[in-house]
């Protein structure tokens, strides 16, 4: 994890969240990435919000979570 100034927040819409086991498994994932300061799953909204490094491409987190098996809705 990082703590950068330049830090920004992106939200998902994630699609093929089904309980505690995909919300874990999201934000353990992510939070390895380099870059990535915070990762924060609303389980109700299915939405993903990430803090991360403003160098890092949001083509990345978006991969990842595809790579996972979910959806990423526009």
């Amino acid at each position: 994890m990082v703590t950068q100034k330049n830090t920004t927040q992106s939200v998902y819409h994630v699609g093929g969240i089904k309980g505690d086991h995909c919300r874990d498994r999201i934000e353990h994932t992510l939070s390895h990435l380099q870059g990535v300061a915070s990762v924060k799953v609303d389980m109700a909204s299915k939405q993903v919000a990430v803090s991360h490094d403003e160098a890092l491409p949001s083509s990345g987190i978006e991969e990842t979570l595809q790579s996972l098996g979910y959806s990423v809705l526009s």
